[in-house]
């Protein structure tokens, strides 16, 4: 079995092709806000597993936006590199984290344990049920947090991304994660699902399977893989700045690499909002692309769509970027729900 390239091997043996030195040529300088989204409000992403394992293109780049629902879409997009841009550097520190926590971790019971700071008992290879049980029943274990939070920094320290300053952030994302362990939701919400929820089956793929990627050993080396040879990169930037977009897409090109999928959340919402959405396309449309490439996004309002499931308090959708340009180019897409009446990807 041949092992899976590294970064450089990806992209090139230019002095860019390492994690920082992409992180620092892909981000922007300012900061953005502090926002405390260490985990998704989104309940809805699981349900497009099957969707994107049957129709994203095999040879692309994965362009994600947010915190840890990227893993789930990664896990199913399989791609050879996958880049999260958002306009926050908490995130950025957020996915570092997540970097060390699968650098310290060979399995899914490694990686919760170390994300939740809780030793339970579990067997090597448990079903779903066992594996989230255990975590649930498990108390804190403030003494693994300690040695964890060192262990992350250990892992992260050579990479030379943290700045002095903000070690302390790192270690309070993390002890902010490890609280409430997979009791875990969006701003301890009710009426969002528990990270636990996620993980079995209250949200399965749309063929009833588990969709997250901790729902399987399969998707999380996915996952693993890449985090392990450097190709989940986050970095600096803001959807809504057409010269960021072309600054994005000129890099690809540099490196002969195409998105073959481009996960939004609702940032397009926001973009319409603030009037910056033209602005956000004209960049799309510099973007290289995968013959094929989806576009994924959602929406955390009630809305009437075919795609909704009843109980969600998301809906998530894929559709091809093709379809979503042309769209936007014969003046369709100018409001909010047109966003959500555009075919589908099939």
């Amino acid at each position: 079995m041949t092992a899976s390239p590294t970064l450089s091997e990806v992209l090139s043996s230019t002095p860019n092709a390492r994690f920082a030195g992409v992180i620092d040529a892909l981000s922007d300088q300012s900061p953005g806000p502090a926002g405390e989204n260490l985990v998704s409000n989104e309940d809805s992403y699981p349900r497009v597993v099957a969707e994107i394992k049957r129709l994203c293109p095999g040879d692309g780049v994965y362009l994600g936006v947010g915190p840890d629902q990227n893993f789930t879409l990664i896990a199913a997009a399989r791609p050879k590199l996958a880049l999260v841009m958002d306009y926050r550097r908490r995130n950025l520190l957020l996915h570092l984290v997540h970097k060390a926590f699968f650098a310290l971790s060979s399995s899914r019971v490694d990686y919760l344990s170390v994300i939740t700071a809780r030793k339970p008992e579990v067997e090597a290879q448990p079903d779903l049920n066992e594996l989230v049980n255990a975590f649930l029943n498990a108390p804190l274990d403030r003494a693994w947090l300690a040695e964890a939070t060192e262990n992350v920094k250990r892992v992260l320290e050579p990479l030379k991304v943290v700045a002095g300053r903000e070690w302390k952030d790192l270690a309070t994302i993390q002890a902010k994660l490890a609280g409430p362990g997979l009791n875990a939701r969006f701003l301890a919400l009710k009426m969002y699902p528990t990270l636990g929820q996620l993980i079995q089956t209250q949200t399965p793929d749309r063929n009833g399977q588990p969709g997250h990627f901790l729902g399987s050993e399969r998707a999380f080396k996915v996952v693993l893989d890449l985090q392990t040879t450097d190709r989940v990169i986050p970095f600096v930037g803001d959807f809504g700045q057409t010269a960021r977009l072309i600054r994005l897409g000129d890099w690809l090109r540099s490196h002969a690499l195409k998105v073959g999928l481009i996960y939004l959340s609702d940032v397009e919402f926001f973009l319409m909002r603030s009037g910056r959405y033209p602005a956000f396309v004209r960049g799309l449309e510099q973007i290289p692309w995968s013959d094929g490439a989806l576009l994924v996004r959602a929406s955390t309002r009630e809305i009437a769509h075919p795609d909704r499931v009843e109980g969600d308090s998301s809906t998530t959708s894929v559709h091809r970027v093709a379809n979503v340009l042309s769209q936007f180019r014969k003046g369709r897409l100018t409001t909010v729900d047109e966003l959500f009446s555009i075919e589908p990807a099939s």
